[in-house]
């Protein structure tokens, strides 16, 4: 049985200026006391390119499937064994006739034979999960992607650059065996340059509990009094926390800022009710005094640290890693030999 790889990946960056947001999603913090895990799907999917057998696609009522997208229905011993990131494309031959702005590669419009490719990948999930959320998420599939899992169809994502995810617990099975089937169709450009083909980022199992914090749902930033990086720096936090379960609960947001040298410098805090199946935005503020200003040349960052209790127990926490800077943009002025201390200032 394919086995997961654990995994803490760094902190992404996120850069107050202004509002300006620069990096990737949240990651979570590897708390024991938390039941947040995040899993790396990278190793050992099995691919097929092409999609040269027929009904591979029919469904029955059930969900049940008869082509490769199926559970139990469907061998793929024979196909390659691949660890992601992977491109097909790079891997096919040169051609005349394809398109000079793609490399030439034999993919794409006129080659769609080689424009198809199909992943699959088994995994475990333990009975001691039930209860959980379970989260699939690629970072990045090119292009057109339908997903299935245990035979279900659960989505069809169009976009080559941008992450999604799916909550797919109501179709995954504990304690037993799932199985992951992805079509990829890169046959349609959508740029001018080499693109490749194929789940070309990595793809993450995500848990949570019912209660967590929802996905991107923490947005942190830092704001001056009349935008002068002087004083101290309010500290907005606005958490996005999701109920999966059918009744209400309170949820308290804990908040904790760490100073660039481990120490703590803030905590504050909030609760809200948030209703069954529903999801609800926490707004929090507090205050730094003296931040160490974010620059390129000296990139110090904070660190927020947010944890959601229900019922005095902790259901999440997640770290969110970010600097606290302006930024300014002036139509009236000459900007040359602005220094880093640049404020905000938008004028007409």
């Amino acid at each position: 049985m394919m086995s997961f790889c654990k995994f803490k990946p760094p902190v992404s960056l996120l850069l107050i200026a202004g509002l300006m947001f620069i990096g990737g999603w949240v990651e979570p913090l590897a708390a024991a006391e938390s039941p947040r895990e995040r899993l790396s799907l990278d190793a050992n999917w099995k691919f097929h390119l092409g999609d040269d057998w027929p009904k591979a696609l029919r469904l029955d009522k059930a969900g049940a499937n008869a082509g490769p997208a199926s559970e139990k229905q469907f061998s793929d011993v024979g196909w390659r064994t691949v660890n992601l990131p992977h491109d097909w494309a790079i891997e096919l031959p040169f051609d005349k006739n394809a398109d000079m702005n793609h490399g030439y590669r034999a993919v794409g419009p006129g080659f769609e034979t080689n424009s198809i490719g199909w992943y699959r990948r088994a995994f475990e999930l333990p009975k001691a999960d039930e209860g959980k959320r379970i989260w699939l998420t690629f970072d990045g599939v090119y292009r057109d992607a339908t997903v299935w899992v245990n035979g279900w169809i659960v989505r069809r994502h169009e976009g080559g650059y941008y992450p999604f995810r799916e909550d797919i617990t109501d179709v995954v099975k504990f304690g037993e065996r799932n199985v992951i089937a992805v079509k990829v169709d890169a046959t349609k450009f959508e740029g001018w340059f080499y693109e490749g083909a194929g789940i070309y980022r990595h793809a993450w199992l995500e848990k949570t509990a019912p209660v967590a914090i929802a996905p991107d749902g923490i947005f942190v930033y830092a704001q001056f009094k009349n935008n002068v990086p002087t004083g101290a720096a309010a500290i907005h936090v606005e958490a996005d926390v999701f109920n999966k379960l059918t009744n209400a609960v309170n949820a308290v947001v804990n908040c904790e800022v760490i100073s660039p040298d481990g120490k703590s410098v803030a905590k504050f805090n909030g609760s809200q009710t948030v209703g069954g199946e529903l999801r609800a935005t926490l707004k929090l503020q507090s205050k730094v005094s003296a931040p160490v200003l974010w620059s390129p040349e000296s990139p110090k960052l904070y660190k927020l640290v947010t944890t959601v209790l229900v019922d005095g127990k902790t259901v999440d926490q997640i770290e969110t890693a970010f600097g606290i800077r302006t930024a300014g943009f002036k139509t009236d002025e000459d900007c040359a030999g602005m220094g880093r201390s640049v404020h905000v200032r938008l004028t007409k």
